[in-house]
């Protein structure tokens, strides 16, 4: 049997030599009972703890390895999917432009088309800024909130036109003006 010297308080000591005339027994006894019980708690509270502590660490166990066993399994998976891809790229890889990127710039085109034709009118000429020196505006649309501006003056288009078309259809301008002035002074007339 061990000894322990207890040193208590004055008020703690008058307390428990009160509790031992009271109940008949020795202060000894007391503080052994008192000091079993206090342990007794603190070990259940101890195996409780322990108890809670290993059912959550078994079932992080348990979930930890099923997801390594997941992700193992499609680790596995990825080689063979690997060589699946490598084949498919090879075999996009030695199409040729017709056959691979073409049908991809159709939809393209249609697309830029579509959305372009909606900036209406598409082209214009703007003649705010300075009447004398118009400016042929146009919109390329990729997307609702995708578009593009070009801008060139109307002077540049038609000495474009010339170097593309050559004079004999550069002289016909003047033709091409007396037939829009016609129309216009038709719907003024309107």
């Amino acid at each position: 049997m061990a000894i322990f010297n207890v040193r208590l308080s004055r008020e703690d000591e008058a307390e428990l030599s009160a509790a031992a005339k009271k109940s008949g027994r020795s202060k000894s006894e007391i503080a052994r009972d008192a000091i079993s019980a206090h342990l007794k708690t603190m070990a259940d509270d101890e195996k409780r703890w322990e108890t809670l502590h290993d059912d959550w660490s078994d079932y992080g166990a348990v979930v930890l390895d099923a997801y390594g066993a997941l992700v193992g399994a499609q680790v596995a998976k990825l080689d063979a999917l690997r060589k699946a891809f490598q084949t498919r790229l090879d075999e996009i890889e030695n199409m040729d432009w017709e056959q691979s990127i073409e049908p991809v710039y159709s939809l393209f085109r249609q697309k830029v088309i579509e959305k372009s034709e909606s900036y209406h009118p598409n082209p214009w000429i703007d003649c705010e800024k300075d009447p004398q020196n118009p400016i042929v505006k146009g919109a390329i649309g990729f997307a609702a909130d995708d578009s593009y501006s070009l801008k060139r003056p109307l002077e540049q288009l038609f000495y474009d036109y010339c170097e593309f078309a050559g004079w004999e259809a550069f002289d016909k301008i003047p033709d091409i003006y007396s037939r829009a002035r016609a129309r216009l002074e038709a719907e003024e007339k309107k």
